[in-house]
């Protein structure tokens, strides 16, 4: 039988001008959170992360080695339990996947657009691809959830929530 694994899923941020404009940006869509992050990823066993970011597209990284790269800033314990094996099925078709640049500019325009004329984001991303994953798309494989119009501020929230609900259950 194949062992439960610990999942984490990991909000961070990090020193390039990207990140910088993506909590300002974005922070507006959770004011009530504290320090908002610019980019979520997965925490397997304390050991690997599995993430998209925009210079690697699609990877599986050392923790250690992330922590070098990112400043935690939210680290939040999965309810769901999983299994090596299960996280496999679910990532192993991502290897080598690109970043999804076409679906992150069209979420930074209706951004943009919210920002100045407070038109609200749609639910579906018209530029989205099905092969191309930035990082809250990466959560969408193992939540079965659209986050493909997203923020990781309003992903951080939502899974709070979701939680805070599993735990009244």
């Amino acid at each position: 039988m194949d062992k439960k694994i610990k999942v984490h899923y990991l909000f961070s941020r990090n020193e390039k001008i990207g990140s910088f404009i993506i909590r300002k940006s974005t922070a507006v869509f959770e004011p009530t959170v504290n320090e908002t992050p610019s980019h979520v990823a997965l925490l397997l066993d304390d050991k690997w992360v599995i993430e998209s970011t925009l210079e690697t597209g699609f990877r599986i990284i050392g923790y250690k080695k992330w922590l070098e790269l990112n400043e935690e800033l939210y680290k939040i314990p999965c309810e769901q339990e999983w299994t090596m094996v299960g996280i496999k099925e679910h990532y192993k078709p991502l290897k080598g996947k690109k970043y999804d640049y076409p679906g992150v500019l069209y979420f930074s325009w209706r951004v943009i657009l919210y920002l100045l004329f407070r038109i609200s984001k749609p639910k579906k991303n018209r530029f989205n691809h099905d092969n191309k994953y930035f990082c809250c798309e990466v959560i969408s494989r193992m939540t079965g959830i659209s986050y493909e119009m997203t923020a990781p501020v309003e992903l951080l929230v939502r899974i709070k929530s979701a939680i805070e609900e599993f735990k009244k259950q």
